[in-house]
């Protein structure tokens, strides 16, 4: 009898997988914390950071006085 799921070593032969896994996608004005480019328009008290890196363009305004730090406030 033939066992088609074991390779003649016994081991079990392993395809390998096509799924991707889920990569999570962040906008990269904000390079040290992750804010989806897909966000609605975000201020300061909807996001959990404070005192980040901005780099133009910063779409959700996060750096009002363009010192390359977001929400120092």
């Amino acid at each position: 009898m033939t066992d088609y799921g074991k390779s003649s070593r016994g081991k079990k032969n392993t395809q390998p997988t096509t799924k991707r896994s889920p990569v999570q996608q962040c906008d990269k004005a904000y390079p040290n914390i992750c804010i989806s480019p897909n966000s609605a328009d975000l201020n300061c008290s909807d996001i959990p950071y404070r005192r980040f890196k901005v780099i133009p363009p910063d779409p959700h305004g996060c750096d009002r006085d363009r010192d390359g730090i977001g929400c120092e406030r």
